[in-house]
């Protein structure tokens, strides 16, 4: 912890001092040598100064500090707004990795079959250099995917983690922006096992729906109520929105990559998609559920790793989990 000068001991609380020293000597020479007030007089000349100092530092103390809470806190919105922002791009990467895959597997029987006929001597010489030159030019789009998976996220490591947890992280990065749409947050949480898998994953996952939920709300603010349960051996979240909500036509694809209804596309429409994808990848479901014009509620169920223990209802069993255990880019498993 930083420590900094007390205002008791600072140089404007000795200036004080002395210049309540320099009137209380005016005062001395001015007065009657024979009141015996002159030496209260004086001290209290003195004390006046000094306390005088100390006010004025600790007044300067506290125009210091509010310049520099009000400066943290517009650098915490611009970081919090930029990882919202670049929400897309980690949705991105996460598409990038399965279509890449997904490419990956049609080419292989066209390579196979390329290189069948290449080597097929009954063909003529110019089928075969044909079926050469289209095996390796499938070959080289085979490597250039390669490459492009590589920007996608890492394989993620899976460990138990809290679902209370990763939702108010996520609202955390989301406050400041909520807050500038004059929304609250109503958040409820029930005492729920852990859930086993990619904790960063699902945090992204829940933060994609925390972010819907925001851009969703009226300018004119709301409630998004947060509230999670443990229903038979599932840990349920449930995200409710007031804000506009999604038409029943756009309702059987909203899990479809690339598709929006923002009408500035100011999104990819990757959201929805890459959330389905990870709450899939641990054997979770989501749900969504919507009225237009009166709000969505999206419900993400996840399987739990650790049964409840008998007996122990109101009580966390394992202990809630502070933070996230399953963490990327090779840092230890907690």
């Amino acid at each position: 912890m930083l420590k900094r000068p007390s205002p008791w001991m600072s140089g404007r609380a000795w200036a004080g001092g002395a210049a309540g020293a320099g009137l209380a000597a005016i005062a001395l020479m001015l007065s009657n040598p024979q009141s015996f007030v002159r030496p209260l007089l004086a001290s209290c000349l003195v004390l006046a100064g000094y306390l005088t100092g100390v006010v004025t530092a600790c007044g300067r103390r506290a125009a210091r500090d509010l310049a520099y809470i009000l400066r943290l806190r517009e650098e915490l919105r611009h970081s919090q707004n930029h990882i919202m922002d670049n929400a897309t791009c980690l949705s991105l990467g996460a598409y990038l990795d399965g279509a890449s895959e997904e490419i990956k597997g049609s080419l292989a029987p066209l390579t196979a079959s390329a290189q069948a006929l290449s080597g097929d001597p009954a063909l003529p010489e110019t089928a075969r250099l044909r079926a050469l030159d289209l095996r390796e030019k499938v070959e080289a789009l085979g490597s250039r995917l390669r490459h492009l998976a590589g920007f996608s996220l890492s394989r993620p490591a899976r460990a138990p983690f809290g679902i209370n947890t990763q939702l108010r992280e996520a609202i955390h990065l989301c406050r400041h922006r909520a807050e500038e749409k004059q929304i609250v947050f109503d958040e409820r949480y029930a005492v729920v096992p852990p859930v086993f898998g990619p904790a960063g994953r699902i945090h992204q996952a829940i933060l994609n729906v925390i972010v819907n939920a925001i851009e969703a709300m009226p300018h004119g603010g709301g409630t998004i109520v947060v509230e999670t349960a443990h229903e038979g051996e599932e840990v349920v979240a449930r995200v409710s929105d007031g804000g506009i909500g999604i038409r029943p036509e756009h309702l059987p694809r909203i899990f479809e990559p690339f598709f929006t209804t923002k009408p500035d596309r100011t999104s990819a429409g990757l959201g929805l998609w890459v959330t389905h994808r990870m709450v899939d990848m641990i054997g979770g479901t989501i749900q969504v559920a919507s009225t237009p014009l009166q709000g969505t509620e999206i419900t993400l169920r996840f399987p739990q790793a650790a049964p409840m223990r008998a007996g122990r209802e109101g009580t966390t069993h394992p202990p809630e989990i502070s933070r996230n255990t399953a963490e990327e880019r090779g840092r230890q498993i907690a």
